[in-house]
């Protein structure tokens, strides 16, 4: 073989200068291989840590029932779906899946996409025009940035929760030929939550179209799982499979006249293929696990134990921002501070990412903890002693 074909191209100027300079921020990012024991346990360079950094609010992505239905999907169906799902990527069970899940949502309607950003960027490029005008909240996920981005429109972004701003902002573009609120419920590096009530109350005043992004709710609040999104008369509520639903996918729920809409008119939807039957079957799963009563005792110790972990933080002096669900942020500033103490808790046998800019505003730096279900009280406890002693507090 030609050696020829094995010399890479020379790396770019701006590639070379980039890294550089997130190497001297202590921005720069790196993949590290882990191997997951359980719900609650990975190990990360060989050695067990708990992990407090998984999105798996529930402990359901070693759940018997996930593992077992995407085995038989995958038997039935084959290892792929093998074409996006307007040619011959919609199995009929998928279509049955769907009406479960509106039902389970309050909607209409639903349809299922790949990954969340995936999502919000085909679903928000779909329904706003150039000569649109989006009011998006200030930390709002990447994902629904780039979906405003992408959509060409009038990208406006309003005050974190700040609905008053919002309301100005409104005010201020009252002739827009169309107007959109596009909105997390539950913020994912903050762990606050929007008033969706007033949200929606704000949309329909002025007109709006409501795009909520429930990923970080369902399965989280309410009495079955359904997330904060369903009952805010939103007109399309973005949910995602892959946190507390423990698989992967998202949905979008809404009327059925939107869903006809969306599927001829979102591109991640339209030009993609449909997802491998497993992850279908793992979510079939799912959506019947988080309304039961298992997934219901599982949701109020989860909420217990959070309770009690921002309690013990706030009186030591930490600063856990807003945060009034299972994300809890650490907020420790400096981005070099927040790497150590990260570091330092992975020596001890605890997992938990330092996340710094531009994920999060500058001079915000943090440990992002995010609790499971799947967590003891002891796991919990010994959390909290090594953060303490990792941030000097004892």
């Amino acid at each position: 073989m030609d050696s020829k074909m094995h010399q890479a191209a020379s790396t770019p100027e701006f590639v070379k200068r980039f890294l550089a300079e997130a190497t001297a921020s202590s921005t720069k990012r790196s993949l590290r291989a882990v191997v997951p024991v359980s719900a609650r346990e990975t190990v990360v360079d060989g050695r067990k840590c708990l992990n407090f950094s998984s999105n798996d609010y529930l402990g359901l992505a070693f759940h018997p029932a996930l593992i077992a239905e995407s085995v038989r999907w995958t038997e039935k169906y084959g290892a792929g779906s093998a074409a996006s799902r307007l040619v011959t990527g919609t199995i009929d069970a998928y279509l049955e899946l769907e009406q479960r899940i509106a039902a389970w949502k309050g909607a209409e309607a639903a349809v299922i996409l790949g990954a969340g950003y995936m999502a919000n960027t085909g679903l928000i490029a779909a329904i706003a025009g150039r000569k649109a005008v989006i009011f998006s909240d200030k930390y709002n996920h990447a994902s629904l940035n780039a979906g405003c981005t992408l959509s060409g429109a009038n990208f406006v972004r309003f005050r974190h929760n700040d609905l008053d701003h919002l309301e100005e902002l409104i005010v201020r573009e009252d002739d827009a030929a169309e107007k959109i609120i596009v909105c997390d419920t539950v913020f994912s590096m903050d762990g606050d939550v929007v008033d969706t009530d007033n949200l929606a109350a704000i949309a329909k005043k002025y007109g709006c179209l409501l795009y909520l992004d429930d990923a970080h709710a369902t399965g989280v609040f309410g009495d079955r799982g359904e997330g904060l999104g369903c009952g805010a008369s939103a007109h399309i509520v973005m949910s995602t499979f892959s946190k507390a639903m423990g698989g992967y996918g998202s949905c979008a729920t809404c009327s059925s006249d939107m869903k006809e809409y969306l599927i001829n008119r979102c591109g991640s939807f339209v030009f993609s293929t449909a997802m491998p039957p497993a992850i279908y079957g793992a979510i079939s799963a799912a959506v019947d696990l988080v309304q039961g009563e298992e997934c219901r005792i599982l949701r109020r110790n989860l909420f217990r134990r959070v309770s009690w972990l921002r309690e013990q933080l706030n009186a030591a002096g930490l600063n856990t921002g807003c945060s009034t669900t299972q994300i809890l942020p650490v907020i420790l500033g400096e981005n070099d501070l927040a790497l150590s103490v990260s570091r330092q808790l992975l020596e001890n046998g605890v997992l938990a990412v330092a996340i710094r800019p531009p994920t999060v505003p500058k001079d915000t730096a943090r440990i992002r903890l995010s609790l499971s279900a799947a967590h003891t009280d002891s796991d919990v406890e010994y959390l909290l002693e090594q953060l303490l002693l990792a941030t000097g507090r004892k």
